[in-house]
């Protein structure tokens, strides 16, 4: 029932407009695991279908819409050693008394689908590409994170029977405030921006771990770019106007997910330490065609 209305829903935007996006960047992590205290980034590459601001009936009132699929590269975090000079680590294992653990290198590898639609209201709308509007926007964001151990882990096989490949999924929903923004630059060009700011909360699973908690955060988001729009024109048919519109995008996406007090040992042997702020980002530019009706 679920992949029906979905499919309906895609098939219903589809039919009146659309906009397709292919974006390279890259992806940051940091955070939530064991051992990944420090920021590393990957390459990302997304493909997002979106709607960036559409007019209902000829009125100032609008909704918007973005559906990304990301993809990584594998995100590498080298071998370390954590002492008692790391206070994230309180025990290696239960009743030890030594207070060292030794992370192996390990691979990261982040996937899936972020949704977020929005409506609102032009509070200034002076045609199609000349417009400031503000709304609400709602969303949800289904990732997970793939981890195994790299080729640098120790020599000795230390680890064989630890840091097993695991999948860490995430979902979260969120809600806040957003803005979208469009001005014509000539004839054929305009420029414009989105941004948003969203309370979000969610649940975590790490199937190796046995983690299975809820997250609170916020999601930011940052929109902006240059289109091109060569085909413009209105045409009436037996009374019913048709507004044809084809276009391209150039632009850049900025996105944050933020979770706190979230804590992932994806060792398996039961180590403790501090919950950390998990923080999550991509970086993106992308290139788009699209049209509407």
């Amino acid at each position: 029932m679920k992949k029906t209305l979905l499919l309906c829903l895609t098939a219903g935007m589809l039919a009146t407009a659309s906009e397709i996006r292919f974006g390279h960047g890259t992806y940051a992590l940091k955070g939530g695991f064991l051992g990944f205290t420090s920021r590393r980034t990957t390459d990302i590459t997304s493909y997002s279908m979106v709607e960036q601001h559409k007019n209902i009936l000829k009125s100032r009132g609008y909704y918007a819409y973005n559906i990304t699929w990301y993809d990584s590269d594998e995100l590498l975090r080298k071998q370390q050693t954590l002492n008692s000079g790391a206070s994230q680590v309180k025990s290696m294992t239960p009743g030890s008394s030594s207070t060292s653990v030794q992370i192996p290198g390990l691979e990261y590898r982040y996937q899936g689908l972020d949704v977020q639609a929005a409506i609102g209201y032009d509070l200034y709308h002076k045609g199609e590409n000349d417009f400031l509007g503000m709304g609400i926007l709602a969303g949800i964001s289904l990732p997970w994170i793939d981890t195994q151990k790299s080729s640098d882990s120790l020599a000795d096989h230390t680890f064989d029977n630890i840091y097993e490949k695991s999948k860490t999924k995430i979902k979260t929903y969120r809600i806040g405030p957003s803005i979208e923004g469009r001005k014509s630059i000539g004839r054929f060009f305009s420029a414009y921006l989105s941004g948003t700011a969203a309370y979000q909360t969610g649940k975590i699973k790490n199937d190796y771990a046995s983690a299975d908690f809820n997250a609170n955060g916020w999601f930011g988001a940052f929109d902006a770019g240059l289109r091109f729009q060569p085909v413009s024109y209105d045409k009436k048919f037996f009374g019913i106007t048709i507004s044809p519109r084809l276009y391209a995008n150039l632009g850049y996406r900025y996105s944050h997910w933020e979770l706190k007090d979230v804590a992932i040992d994806i060792s398996g042997t039961g180590v403790a330490f501090d919950k950390d702020t998990m923080k999550m980002s991509t970086s993106i530019a992308y290139f788009a065609i699209g049209y509407s009706f």
